[in-house]
């Protein structure tokens, strides 16, 4: 019998990416970023299950939401005035989208750099 290698079917879009050089008073009020996050998946009708986040000292942010849909992740290194995102939805081929351009938007970062094969001009 021969093997096959398991493909699963494309029903989602992942985004994942570090946006650099955004303004530095993102990194200053932890809640204020993460209600924008809120505001944004909530903007796109993401169903938010749950979310859980974590200040470190003496800086940088994690918080991670749990999605009817999938999930989100974001991650904050001031050091490097960098901020990290992933978003996966499985709702359909390009609904990851405009998480991604209303984040940019808000963020307004100098550099993106992504961190999947997505072929996708978001840019």
């Amino acid at each position: 019998m021969e093997k096959k290698d398991y493909q699963s079917p494309v029903v989602g879009q992942e985004i994942s990416c570090i946006m650099k050089n955004i303004d530095v008073s993102f990194f200053d009020d932890n809640q204020k970023l993460k209600q924008l996050v809120i505001e944004t998946l909530n903007n796109s009708k993401f169903g938010i299950l749950n979310s859980v986040e974590h200040e470190f000292s003496p800086q940088g942010f994690t918080m991670m939401a749990l999605l009817s849909e999938s999930h989100f992740a974001l991650h904050t290194y001031p050091e490097h005035n960098a901020v990290y995102f992933s978003i996966y939805s499985c709702r359909g081929p390009k609904d990851s989208e405009p998480v991604f351009k209303e984040l940019k938007e808000k963020l307004k970062p100098k550099e993106i750099l992504f961190l999947n094969d997505n072929e996708i001009p978001l840019v």
